[in-house]
Protein backbone atom coordinates (compact mmCIF):
# COMPACT_ATOMS: atom_id res chain seq x y z
CA UNK A 1 0.00 0.00 0.00
CA UNK A 2 2.85 2.50 1.23
CA UNK A 3 4.53 1.78 -1.72
CA UNK A 4 1.42 2.66 -4.26
CA UNK A 5 1.12 5.80 -2.34
CA UNK A 6 4.80 6.57 -2.98
CA UNK A 7 4.34 5.91 -6.53
CA UNK A 8 1.38 7.83 -7.16
CA UNK A 9 2.76 11.27 -5.52
CA UNK A 10 6.27 11.34 -7.09
CA UNK A 11 5.37 12.93 -10.21
CA UNK A 12 3.15 15.08 -7.96
CA UNK A 13 6.47 15.90 -5.87
CA UNK A 14 8.48 16.62 -8.79
CA UNK A 15 5.77 19.13 -10.13
CA UNK A 16 5.89 21.10 -6.70
CA UNK A 17 9.85 21.08 -7.32
CA UNK A 18 9.70 22.21 -10.32
CA UNK A 19 6.63 25.10 -9.42
CA UNK A 20 7.93 28.77 -9.62
CA UNK A 21 6.53 29.18 -6.41
CA UNK A 22 8.52 26.91 -5.01
CA UNK A 23 11.74 28.35 -6.44
CA UNK A 24 10.62 32.15 -5.14
CA UNK A 25 10.27 30.99 -1.90
CA UNK A 26 13.62 28.92 -2.15
CA UNK A 27 14.98 31.85 -2.89
CA UNK A 28 13.46 34.29 0.03
CA UNK A 29 14.45 31.51 2.53
CA UNK A 30 18.09 30.97 1.38
CA UNK A 31 18.15 35.14 1.26
CA UNK A 32 17.17 35.26 4.84
CA UNK A 33 19.11 32.34 6.26
CA UNK A 34 22.77 34.39 5.14
CA UNK A 35 21.54 38.02 6.01
CA UNK A 36 19.35 37.53 9.05
CA UNK A 37 22.39 38.35 11.63
CA UNK A 38 22.83 41.79 9.80
CA UNK A 39 20.58 44.11 11.24
CA UNK A 40 22.82 45.05 13.67
CA UNK A 41 25.36 46.18 11.05
CA UNK A 42 26.38 49.59 11.83
CA UNK A 43 27.06 52.42 9.86
CA UNK A 44 30.69 52.59 7.79
CA UNK A 45 32.52 55.24 5.84
CA UNK A 46 29.99 56.51 3.09
CA UNK A 47 27.20 55.74 5.56
CA UNK A 48 28.08 58.41 7.70
CA UNK A 49 28.48 61.58 5.05
CA UNK A 50 25.45 59.97 2.61
CA UNK A 51 22.96 59.16 5.70
CA UNK A 52 23.84 59.65 9.68
CA UNK A 53 25.36 63.05 8.79
CA UNK A 54 23.44 64.26 5.80
CA UNK A 55 20.40 67.14 6.84
CA UNK A 56 19.30 66.69 3.47
CA UNK A 57 18.13 63.34 4.99
CA UNK A 58 17.29 63.67 8.70
CA UNK A 59 16.18 67.24 7.96
CA UNK A 60 13.02 66.10 6.16
CA UNK A 61 13.08 69.05 3.81
CA UNK A 62 11.41 67.39 0.58
CA UNK A 63 12.09 65.53 -2.85
CA UNK A 64 13.25 69.23 -4.40
CA UNK A 65 16.02 69.73 -1.37
CA UNK A 66 16.77 65.80 -2.68
CA UNK A 67 17.09 66.83 -6.47
CA UNK A 68 19.27 69.20 -5.58
CA UNK A 69 21.84 67.45 -4.17
CA UNK A 70 22.26 64.56 -6.07
CA UNK A 71 20.09 64.57 -9.30
CA UNK A 72 21.50 61.59 -10.95
CA UNK A 73 21.21 59.14 -7.24
CA UNK A 74 17.81 60.91 -6.93
CA UNK A 75 15.79 57.99 -5.97
CA UNK A 76 18.15 56.07 -3.68
CA UNK A 77 18.31 59.19 -1.53
CA UNK A 78 15.04 59.11 -1.66
CA UNK A 79 14.99 55.74 -0.17
CA UNK A 80 16.95 56.77 2.66
CA UNK A 81 15.20 59.62 3.42
CA UNK A 82 11.72 57.80 3.84
CA UNK A 83 13.51 55.05 6.06
CA UNK A 84 14.54 58.01 8.58
CA UNK A 85 11.30 59.42 8.62
CA UNK A 86 10.33 55.91 9.44
CA UNK A 87 13.00 54.41 11.35
CA UNK A 88 15.08 57.42 12.08
CA UNK A 89 18.96 56.12 12.90
CA UNK A 90 17.75 52.49 13.69
CA UNK A 91 20.13 50.44 11.79
CA UNK A 92 16.73 47.34 11.30
CA UNK A 93 15.50 49.80 9.35
CA UNK A 94 18.26 50.35 7.19
CA UNK A 95 19.26 47.02 6.83
CA UNK A 96 15.57 45.30 6.21
CA UNK A 97 15.05 47.47 3.48
CA UNK A 98 18.29 46.44 1.95
CA UNK A 99 17.69 42.63 2.32
CA UNK A 100 14.75 43.16 0.68
CA UNK A 101 16.02 45.01 -2.54
CA UNK A 102 18.70 41.98 -2.87
CA UNK A 103 15.63 39.75 -2.56
CA UNK A 104 13.83 41.49 -5.48
CA UNK A 105 16.99 41.31 -7.68
CA UNK A 106 17.03 37.80 -6.92
CA UNK A 107 13.70 37.19 -7.86
CA UNK A 108 13.88 39.73 -11.05
CA UNK A 109 17.11 37.64 -12.05
CA UNK A 110 14.68 34.62 -12.11
CA UNK A 111 11.85 36.29 -13.58
CA UNK A 112 14.20 37.88 -16.30
CA UNK A 113 15.67 34.34 -17.27
CA UNK A 114 12.80 32.65 -16.81
CA UNK A 115 11.50 34.29 -19.86
CA UNK A 116 14.23 34.83 -21.33
CA UNK A 117 14.99 30.80 -22.11
CA UNK A 118 11.33 31.26 -23.99
CA UNK A 119 12.62 33.59 -26.59
CA UNK A 120 12.40 32.23 -30.12
CA UNK A 121 16.23 31.62 -30.35
CA UNK A 122 16.01 29.11 -27.17
CA UNK A 123 12.30 27.97 -27.19
CA UNK A 124 12.26 24.34 -27.62
CA UNK A 125 15.94 24.21 -27.93
CA UNK A 126 16.86 23.53 -24.14
CA UNK A 127 16.63 20.21 -22.25
CA UNK A 128 13.82 20.27 -19.22
CA UNK A 129 16.65 20.48 -16.83
CA UNK A 130 18.55 23.60 -18.02
CA UNK A 131 14.85 24.83 -18.96
CA UNK A 132 13.58 24.48 -15.12
CA UNK A 133 17.33 24.94 -13.37
CA UNK A 134 19.14 27.79 -15.30
CA UNK A 135 16.73 30.73 -14.15
CA UNK A 136 16.50 29.28 -10.21
CA UNK A 137 20.06 28.55 -9.80
CA UNK A 138 21.32 31.13 -11.43
CA UNK A 139 19.15 33.13 -9.28
CA UNK A 140 20.41 31.46 -5.68
CA UNK A 141 23.97 31.87 -6.81
CA UNK A 142 23.38 35.85 -7.02
CA UNK A 143 21.71 35.57 -4.08
CA UNK A 144 24.24 33.65 -1.73
CA UNK A 145 27.34 34.82 -3.39
CA UNK A 146 29.74 36.13 -0.44
CA UNK A 147 30.94 39.05 -2.86
CA UNK A 148 27.44 40.71 -2.77
CA UNK A 149 27.57 41.00 0.73
CA UNK A 150 29.20 45.00 -0.05
CA UNK A 151 26.43 45.62 -1.94
CA UNK A 152 23.48 44.40 0.49
CA UNK A 153 25.54 44.85 4.13
CA UNK A 154 26.82 48.03 3.63
CA UNK A 155 23.87 50.43 3.68
CA UNK A 156 24.81 53.71 1.63
CA UNK A 157 25.61 50.37 -1.57
CA UNK A 158 22.02 50.07 -1.36
CA UNK A 159 22.18 52.41 -4.43
CA UNK A 160 24.08 49.33 -6.46
CA UNK A 161 21.38 47.51 -5.36
CA UNK A 162 18.75 49.17 -6.41
CA UNK A 163 20.28 50.28 -9.61
CA UNK A 164 20.45 46.54 -10.46
CA UNK A 165 17.22 46.02 -9.50
CA UNK A 166 15.66 48.47 -11.95
CA UNK A 167 18.42 47.52 -14.43
CA UNK A 168 16.86 43.77 -14.58
CA UNK A 169 13.08 44.60 -14.04
CA UNK A 170 13.57 46.90 -17.01
CA UNK A 171 15.13 43.32 -19.48
CA UNK A 172 12.41 41.56 -18.15
CA UNK A 173 9.56 44.10 -19.02
CA UNK A 174 11.63 44.43 -22.47
CA UNK A 175 11.56 40.43 -22.91
CA UNK A 176 8.01 40.74 -21.65
CA UNK A 177 7.10 42.99 -23.97
CA UNK A 178 8.23 41.52 -26.91
CA UNK A 179 6.63 37.87 -26.12
CA UNK A 180 3.32 39.52 -25.77
CA UNK A 181 0.31 38.22 -28.10
CA UNK A 182 -1.44 41.24 -28.06
CA UNK A 183 -0.68 45.25 -28.73
CA UNK A 184 -2.64 45.41 -24.97
CA UNK A 185 -0.38 43.61 -23.47
CA UNK A 186 2.69 44.52 -25.49
CA UNK A 187 1.86 48.08 -24.80
CA UNK A 188 1.81 47.77 -20.71
CA UNK A 189 5.11 46.16 -20.29
CA UNK A 190 6.66 48.62 -22.92
CA UNK A 191 5.10 50.87 -20.27
CA UNK A 192 6.91 49.26 -17.53
CA UNK A 193 9.93 49.36 -19.42
CA UNK A 194 10.24 53.02 -19.16
CA UNK A 195 9.34 53.23 -15.84
CA UNK A 196 11.89 50.97 -14.47
CA UNK A 197 14.02 52.51 -16.89
CA UNK A 198 13.93 55.89 -15.59
CA UNK A 199 13.97 54.76 -11.85
CA UNK A 200 17.34 53.11 -13.11
CA UNK A 201 18.89 56.38 -14.48
CA UNK A 202 17.74 58.37 -11.40
CA UNK A 203 19.43 55.61 -9.13
CA UNK A 204 23.15 55.47 -10.05
CA UNK A 205 24.72 56.39 -12.98
CA UNK A 206 26.20 52.86 -13.78
CA UNK A 207 22.56 52.09 -15.46
CA UNK A 208 23.47 54.44 -18.49
CA UNK A 209 24.08 51.11 -20.34
CA UNK A 210 20.59 50.08 -20.37
CA UNK A 211 19.89 50.69 -23.41
CA UNK A 212 22.23 48.83 -25.14
CA UNK A 213 21.07 45.51 -22.79
CA UNK A 214 18.32 45.88 -24.43
CA UNK A 215 20.03 45.88 -27.90
CA UNK A 216 21.70 43.09 -26.80
CA UNK A 217 18.74 40.89 -25.82
CA UNK A 218 16.90 41.98 -29.24
CA UNK A 219 19.95 40.95 -31.47
CA UNK A 220 20.59 38.19 -29.80
CA UNK A 221 17.32 36.43 -29.14
CA UNK A 222 14.81 38.58 -31.49
CA UNK A 223 16.92 39.28 -34.15
CA UNK A 224 14.83 38.56 -37.77
CA UNK A 225 17.11 40.46 -40.40
CA UNK A 226 20.80 42.60 -39.74
CA UNK A 227 18.96 45.67 -41.77
CA UNK A 228 16.19 46.24 -39.15
CA UNK A 229 18.86 45.80 -36.11
CA UNK A 230 20.65 48.40 -37.34
CA UNK A 231 17.66 50.43 -38.27
CA UNK A 232 16.84 49.73 -33.96
CA UNK A 233 20.39 50.65 -33.40
CA UNK A 234 20.26 53.96 -34.86
CA UNK A 235 16.37 54.57 -33.30
CA UNK A 236 18.29 53.95 -29.89
CA UNK A 237 20.56 56.35 -30.05
CA UNK A 238 18.51 58.85 -31.59
CA UNK A 239 16.60 58.27 -28.15
CA UNK A 240 19.52 58.47 -26.18
CA UNK A 241 20.86 61.27 -27.80
CA UNK A 242 17.35 63.40 -27.13
CA UNK A 243 17.73 61.69 -23.63
CA UNK A 244 21.23 63.21 -22.84
CA UNK A 245 20.10 66.75 -23.70
CA UNK A 246 17.09 67.09 -22.06
CA UNK A 247 18.85 65.69 -18.97
CA UNK A 248 21.38 67.80 -19.07
CA UNK A 249 19.43 71.25 -19.82
CA UNK A 250 17.46 69.85 -16.53
CA UNK A 251 20.69 69.52 -14.22
CA UNK A 252 21.86 72.70 -15.34
CA UNK A 253 24.56 71.43 -17.61
CA UNK A 254 25.88 72.74 -21.17
CA UNK A 255 25.33 69.37 -23.07
CA UNK A 256 27.98 70.87 -26.56
CA UNK A 257 30.50 72.25 -23.84
CA UNK A 258 33.53 69.78 -23.94
CA UNK A 259 34.90 71.58 -20.59
CA UNK A 260 31.10 70.11 -19.02
CA UNK A 261 31.37 66.99 -20.42
CA UNK A 262 34.32 66.07 -19.29
CA UNK A 263 33.68 67.34 -15.74
CA UNK A 264 29.96 65.35 -15.62
CA UNK A 265 32.45 61.99 -16.79
CA UNK A 266 35.15 61.39 -14.15
CA UNK A 267 35.09 61.92 -10.55
CA UNK A 268 38.79 62.48 -10.07
CA UNK A 269 41.48 64.13 -11.90
CA UNK A 270 43.84 62.99 -10.32
CA UNK A 271 43.71 59.76 -12.37
CA UNK A 272 43.55 59.93 -16.33
CA UNK A 273 41.40 58.39 -18.41
CA UNK A 274 44.44 55.84 -20.02
CA UNK A 275 45.83 55.16 -16.91
CA UNK A 276 42.20 54.48 -15.15
CA UNK A 277 41.43 52.09 -18.47
CA UNK A 278 44.44 50.65 -18.37
CA UNK A 279 43.84 49.32 -14.73
CA UNK A 280 40.67 48.02 -14.81
CA UNK A 281 42.12 45.47 -17.55
CA UNK A 282 43.68 44.19 -14.62
CA UNK A 283 40.99 44.97 -11.96
CA UNK A 284 38.31 43.29 -14.12
CA UNK A 285 39.81 39.64 -14.09
CA UNK A 286 40.42 40.18 -10.47
CA UNK A 287 36.52 41.09 -10.06
CA UNK A 288 36.79 37.75 -11.87
CA UNK A 289 38.77 35.81 -9.70
CA UNK A 290 36.77 36.83 -6.76
CA UNK A 291 33.46 35.46 -8.14
CA UNK A 292 34.86 32.04 -8.65
CA UNK A 293 37.30 31.75 -5.90
CA UNK A 294 35.80 34.29 -3.38
CA UNK A 295 38.80 34.40 -1.09
CA UNK A 296 40.26 37.54 0.61
CA UNK A 297 37.34 39.95 0.18
CA UNK A 298 37.99 43.48 1.85
CA UNK A 299 35.85 46.56 1.96
CA UNK A 300 39.10 49.06 1.44
CA UNK A 301 41.78 47.71 -1.41
CA UNK A 302 44.75 48.64 -1.77
CA UNK A 303 45.86 49.17 -5.44
CA UNK A 304 47.60 51.44 -7.72
CA UNK A 305 46.38 52.56 -10.81
CA UNK A 306 48.69 51.86 -13.41
CA UNK A 307 50.60 54.40 -15.71
CA UNK A 308 49.18 53.29 -18.91
CA UNK A 309 49.39 50.08 -21.27
CA UNK A 310 53.23 49.78 -21.69
CA UNK A 311 53.19 47.64 -19.01
CA UNK A 312 53.02 43.56 -19.95
CA UNK A 313 50.37 42.79 -16.81
CA UNK A 314 48.03 45.07 -18.33
CA UNK A 315 48.68 44.18 -22.26
CA UNK A 316 48.16 40.56 -21.04
CA UNK A 317 45.19 41.28 -19.18
CA UNK A 318 43.52 42.75 -22.24
CA UNK A 319 44.11 40.25 -25.08
CA UNK A 320 42.27 38.20 -22.47
CA UNK A 321 38.92 40.62 -22.48
CA UNK A 322 39.59 41.24 -26.22
CA UNK A 323 39.59 37.22 -26.43
CA UNK A 324 36.30 36.50 -24.74
CA UNK A 325 34.43 39.17 -26.29
CA UNK A 326 35.82 37.99 -29.73
CA UNK A 327 34.60 34.57 -28.83
CA UNK A 328 31.32 35.78 -27.26
CA UNK A 329 30.76 37.62 -30.45
CA UNK A 330 31.47 34.26 -32.55
CA UNK A 331 28.76 32.28 -30.67
CA UNK A 332 26.39 34.59 -30.88
CA UNK A 333 24.45 32.21 -33.31
CA UNK A 334 25.60 28.84 -32.36
CA UNK A 335 25.21 29.39 -27.97
CA UNK A 336 23.63 32.60 -27.77
CA UNK A 337 22.70 32.03 -24.12
CA UNK A 338 26.56 31.92 -23.68
CA UNK A 339 27.20 34.66 -25.52
CA UNK A 340 24.81 36.93 -23.63
CA UNK A 341 26.55 36.36 -20.22
CA UNK A 342 29.62 37.16 -21.07
CA UNK A 343 28.75 40.42 -22.95
CA UNK A 344 26.68 41.54 -20.60
CA UNK A 345 29.27 41.11 -17.94
CA UNK A 346 31.32 43.54 -20.11
CA UNK A 347 28.72 45.90 -20.80
CA UNK A 348 27.48 46.05 -17.09
CA UNK A 349 31.06 46.82 -15.94
CA UNK A 350 31.70 49.50 -18.94
CA UNK A 351 30.94 52.76 -16.99
CA UNK A 352 32.86 51.93 -13.63
CA UNK A 353 35.06 50.55 -15.22
CA UNK A 354 36.54 52.06 -18.60
CA UNK A 355 37.13 55.85 -19.42
CA UNK A 356 35.43 57.28 -16.57
CA UNK A 357 38.10 57.82 -13.59
CA UNK A 358 36.92 57.12 -10.09
CA UNK A 359 39.12 57.72 -7.35
CA UNK A 360 38.95 54.47 -5.48
CA UNK A 361 39.89 52.10 -8.86
CA UNK A 362 38.26 48.52 -7.13
CA UNK A 363 35.33 48.18 -4.88
CA UNK A 364 33.43 44.75 -4.68
CA UNK A 365 29.94 46.25 -4.94
CA UNK A 366 30.81 47.73 -8.62
CA UNK A 367 29.94 43.80 -9.27
CA UNK A 368 26.81 42.91 -8.12
CA UNK A 369 24.91 43.98 -11.61
CA UNK A 370 27.90 42.36 -14.06
CA UNK A 371 27.44 39.28 -11.47
CA UNK A 372 24.21 38.55 -13.55
CA UNK A 373 26.09 37.49 -16.44
CA UNK A 374 28.68 35.18 -14.75
CA UNK A 375 25.92 33.58 -12.48
CA UNK A 376 24.22 32.72 -15.87
CA UNK A 377 27.44 31.28 -17.22
CA UNK A 378 27.49 29.16 -14.18
CA UNK A 379 24.50 28.52 -14.51
CA UNK A 380 25.08 27.49 -18.15
CA UNK A 381 28.23 25.58 -17.23
CA UNK A 382 26.63 22.94 -14.68
CA UNK A 383 22.90 22.72 -16.32
CA UNK A 384 23.50 22.62 -20.15
CA UNK A 385 27.37 20.98 -20.70
CA UNK A 386 28.12 18.99 -17.77
CA UNK A 387 24.71 16.87 -17.90
CA UNK A 388 26.59 15.40 -20.96
CA UNK A 389 29.70 14.24 -18.32
CA UNK A 390 27.93 13.69 -15.48
CA UNK A 391 23.90 12.28 -14.40
CA UNK A 392 21.42 14.29 -12.53
CA UNK A 393 22.21 12.93 -9.21
CA UNK A 394 25.80 13.91 -9.78
CA UNK A 395 24.89 17.89 -11.01
CA UNK A 396 22.18 18.01 -8.22
CA UNK A 397 24.35 17.16 -5.62
CA UNK A 398 27.06 19.51 -7.03
CA UNK A 399 25.18 22.41 -7.12
CA UNK A 400 24.15 21.98 -3.87
CA UNK A 401 27.58 21.92 -2.33
CA UNK A 402 28.51 24.77 -4.38
CA UNK A 403 25.51 27.06 -2.90
CA UNK A 404 26.10 25.25 0.44
CA UNK A 405 30.03 26.79 0.30
CA UNK A 406 28.80 29.89 -0.85
CA UNK A 407 26.05 30.62 1.75
CA UNK A 408 28.40 29.80 4.56
CA UNK A 409 31.01 32.31 3.66
CA UNK A 410 28.45 34.67 2.99
CA UNK A 411 27.01 34.47 6.37
CA UNK A 412 30.42 34.56 7.99
CA UNK A 413 31.58 37.64 6.07
CA UNK A 414 27.97 38.66 7.10
CA UNK A 415 29.44 38.10 10.84
CA UNK A 416 32.56 39.81 10.13
CA UNK A 417 30.41 42.90 9.14
CA UNK A 418 28.94 42.74 12.14
CA UNK A 419 32.39 43.68 14.18
CA UNK A 420 33.62 46.78 13.17
CA UNK A 421 37.10 46.53 14.74
CA UNK A 422 37.10 42.70 13.27
CA UNK A 423 36.04 44.07 9.98
CA UNK A 424 38.75 46.99 9.35
CA UNK A 425 41.33 44.70 10.93
CA UNK A 426 40.46 42.20 8.40
CA UNK A 427 41.29 44.99 6.17
CA UNK A 428 44.86 46.06 6.71
CA UNK A 429 46.11 42.77 6.83
CA UNK A 430 44.85 42.43 3.24
CA UNK A 431 45.56 45.87 2.54
CA UNK A 432 48.34 47.31 5.16
CA UNK A 433 49.48 50.03 3.02
CA UNK A 434 46.09 51.63 2.95
CA UNK A 435 46.25 54.75 5.36
CA UNK A 436 42.19 54.92 5.41
CA UNK A 437 41.95 51.38 6.16
CA UNK A 438 44.48 52.05 9.52
CA UNK A 439 42.25 55.28 10.03
CA UNK A 440 38.84 53.65 10.94
CA UNK A 441 40.51 50.95 12.69
CA UNK A 442 41.79 53.32 14.61
CA UNK A 443 38.51 55.36 15.23
CA UNK A 444 36.88 51.91 15.86
CA UNK A 445 39.46 50.79 18.97
CA UNK A 446 38.53 54.54 20.34
CA UNK A 447 34.83 53.43 20.19
CA UNK A 448 35.89 49.76 21.87
CA UNK A 449 37.78 52.04 24.36
CA UNK A 450 41.38 50.86 23.44
CA UNK A 451 43.28 54.04 23.16
CA UNK A 452 46.58 52.97 22.84
CA UNK A 453 45.79 50.86 20.10
CA UNK A 454 43.84 53.51 18.30
CA UNK A 455 46.80 56.15 18.69
CA UNK A 456 48.84 53.17 17.01
CA UNK A 457 46.14 52.84 13.82
CA UNK A 458 46.35 56.62 13.59
CA UNK A 459 49.81 56.96 13.72
CA UNK A 460 50.26 54.13 10.97
CA UNK A 461 47.83 55.74 8.98
CA UNK A 462 49.29 59.38 9.24
CA UNK A 463 52.85 57.61 8.46
CA UNK A 464 51.73 56.38 4.92
CA UNK A 465 49.95 59.74 3.85
CA UNK A 466 53.21 61.52 4.67
CA UNK A 467 55.28 59.00 3.18
CA UNK A 468 53.15 59.55 -0.03
CA UNK A 469 54.84 62.54 -0.29
CA UNK A 470 51.52 64.34 -0.88
CA UNK A 471 52.13 66.31 2.26
CA UNK A 472 48.11 66.04 2.98
CA UNK A 473 46.99 64.48 6.59
CA UNK A 474 43.57 63.36 6.87
CA UNK A 475 41.66 65.23 9.43
CA UNK A 476 39.63 62.68 10.98
CA UNK A 477 42.78 60.89 12.05
CA UNK A 478 43.81 64.40 13.72
CA UNK A 479 40.67 64.53 15.55
CA UNK A 480 40.65 60.91 16.79
CA UNK A 481 43.96 61.30 17.63
CA UNK A 482 42.56 64.24 20.03
CA UNK A 483 40.36 61.51 21.24
CA UNK A 484 42.91 59.35 21.99
CA UNK A 485 45.11 61.80 23.79
CA UNK A 486 41.82 62.90 25.68
CA UNK A 487 41.43 59.18 27.16
CA UNK A 488 45.25 59.02 27.99
CA UNK A 489 44.07 62.12 29.83
CA UNK A 490 46.96 63.86 27.70
CA UNK A 491 44.82 66.73 27.79
CA UNK A 492 47.87 69.65 27.57
CA UNK A 493 48.83 67.29 23.96
CA UNK A 494 45.42 67.10 22.61
CA UNK A 495 44.57 70.98 22.98
CA UNK A 496 48.02 72.26 21.51
CA UNK A 497 47.07 69.76 18.77
CA UNK A 498 43.26 71.42 17.85
CA UNK A 499 44.57 74.73 18.56
CA UNK A 500 47.26 73.91 15.67
CA UNK A 501 45.07 72.46 13.31
CA UNK A 502 42.36 74.75 13.84
CA UNK A 503 44.74 77.76 12.48
CA UNK A 504 43.74 76.48 9.09
CA UNK A 505 40.67 76.94 7.08
CA UNK A 506 37.94 73.94 6.65
CA UNK A 507 34.37 73.20 6.53
CA UNK A 508 31.90 74.15 9.13
CA UNK A 509 31.36 70.84 9.53
CA UNK A 510 34.67 69.45 10.10
CA UNK A 511 35.05 72.91 12.49
CA UNK A 512 32.56 71.83 14.52
CA UNK A 513 34.07 68.43 15.36
CA UNK A 514 36.97 69.74 16.60
CA UNK A 515 35.27 72.04 18.92
CA UNK A 516 32.97 69.59 19.89
CA UNK A 517 36.45 67.53 20.84
CA UNK A 518 38.16 70.66 22.70
CA UNK A 519 34.54 71.28 24.92
CA UNK A 520 35.16 67.20 25.67
CA UNK A 521 38.72 68.03 26.88
CA UNK A 522 37.52 70.80 29.31
CA UNK A 523 34.66 68.84 30.65
CA UNK A 524 37.05 66.27 31.60
CA UNK A 525 39.21 69.11 33.27
CA UNK A 526 36.03 69.68 34.95
CA UNK A 527 35.96 73.35 33.35
CA UNK A 528 32.41 74.23 32.38
CA UNK A 529 32.67 77.14 31.03
CA UNK A 530 35.32 76.77 28.21
CA UNK A 531 33.31 73.64 27.83
CA UNK A 532 29.97 75.00 26.81
CA UNK A 533 31.14 77.85 25.25
CA UNK A 534 32.76 75.45 22.33
CA UNK A 535 29.58 73.74 22.36
CA UNK A 536 27.77 76.43 21.40
CA UNK A 537 30.56 77.95 19.27
CA UNK A 538 30.86 74.16 17.76
CA UNK A 539 26.36 74.64 17.22
CA UNK A 540 26.79 78.10 15.72
CA UNK A 541 29.56 77.04 12.99
CA UNK A 542 26.93 73.88 12.21
CA UNK A 543 23.90 74.51 13.28
CA UNK A 544 22.09 70.74 12.26
CA UNK A 545 25.20 69.07 14.59
CA UNK A 546 23.41 66.42 16.85
CA UNK A 547 26.42 65.25 18.91
CA UNK A 548 26.81 69.45 19.70
CA UNK A 549 22.91 69.83 21.28
CA UNK A 550 23.71 65.95 23.00
CA UNK A 551 26.66 66.87 24.57
CA UNK A 552 25.54 70.54 25.50
CA UNK A 553 22.60 68.74 27.20
CA UNK A 554 25.35 66.73 29.03
CA UNK A 555 26.76 69.48 30.41
CA UNK A 556 23.69 71.26 31.47
CA UNK A 557 22.65 68.40 33.71
CA UNK A 558 26.38 67.77 34.61
CA UNK A 559 25.91 71.69 36.32
CA UNK A 560 22.37 71.37 37.84
CA UNK A 561 20.70 73.69 34.39
CA UNK A 562 18.25 70.96 34.05
CA UNK A 563 15.85 72.57 32.11
CA UNK A 564 17.90 73.56 29.17
CA UNK A 565 19.01 70.37 29.47
CA UNK A 566 16.06 68.74 28.81
CA UNK A 567 15.22 70.95 26.34
CA UNK A 568 18.54 70.09 23.99
CA UNK A 569 17.68 66.50 24.91
CA UNK A 570 14.35 67.00 23.39
CA UNK A 571 16.06 68.92 19.97
CA UNK A 572 18.34 65.77 19.22
CA UNK A 573 15.35 63.46 20.11
CA UNK A 574 13.42 64.83 17.15
CA UNK A 575 16.30 64.41 14.70
CA UNK A 576 16.88 61.28 16.67
CA UNK A 577 13.77 59.78 18.42
CA UNK A 578 15.83 56.09 18.77
CA UNK A 579 18.44 57.55 20.43
CA UNK A 580 18.69 55.09 23.19
CA UNK A 581 21.67 57.00 25.09
CA UNK A 582 19.98 60.41 24.77
CA UNK A 583 16.82 58.81 25.84
CA UNK A 584 18.42 57.77 29.30
CA UNK A 585 20.02 61.25 29.76
CA UNK A 586 16.52 62.36 29.29
CA UNK A 587 15.05 59.74 32.06
CA UNK A 588 18.18 60.18 35.14
CA UNK A 589 17.89 64.87 34.00
CA UNK A 590 13.85 64.23 35.04
CA UNK A 591 14.53 62.60 37.83
CA UNK A 592 17.48 64.75 38.93
CA UNK A 593 15.64 67.70 38.13
CA UNK A 594 12.18 65.91 40.66
CA UNK A 595 14.42 65.86 43.41
CA UNK A 596 16.18 69.12 43.24
CA UNK A 597 12.47 70.43 43.83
Amino acid sequence: MSQTQTTATTPEFKKYLSSPLFHLLLIAIAIVAVYFHTLDVPFYMDDFSSIRENPVIYLGQGLETIWHYAPPRVVGYLSFALNYQVHQFGLTGYHLVNIFIHLLVSLAIYGFLHRLLRTPRLQDKLPPLALIGIPVFAALLFALHPLHTQAVTYIVQRLAAMAALFYILTMLAFVQARLANSITQRSLWIGFCLLFAALAFFTKQNTATLPFALLLIEGIFFRETLKRFLIEIALVLLALLSLWLILAYGFEYRPFSLEAMQAMSRETTSISRMEYLATQTTVIWHYVKLFFIPVGLHIDYDLIALTGFANAKVVAALLGHVAMIGMALWLMRKMPLLAFAILFYYLAHSVESSLIPIRDVVFEHRTYLPDLGLSLLVAIVLLLWLPRLLDRQAITILGLVLLVLFAMQTWQRNETWRNPVALWHDNVKHAPNKARGWSILGKHYLQTQQPKLAMQSLQRSMQIQQASGKGIINTVDVINLIVALKHLERYDEALKLTKDVMAYPMPPLLRSKFLINRANIYFARKDYPRAENNLRHAIKTYPNSITARANLASLMGSTGRFDEAEKLYNEVLVLDPDNAVTQDNLKKVRALRQQSQ
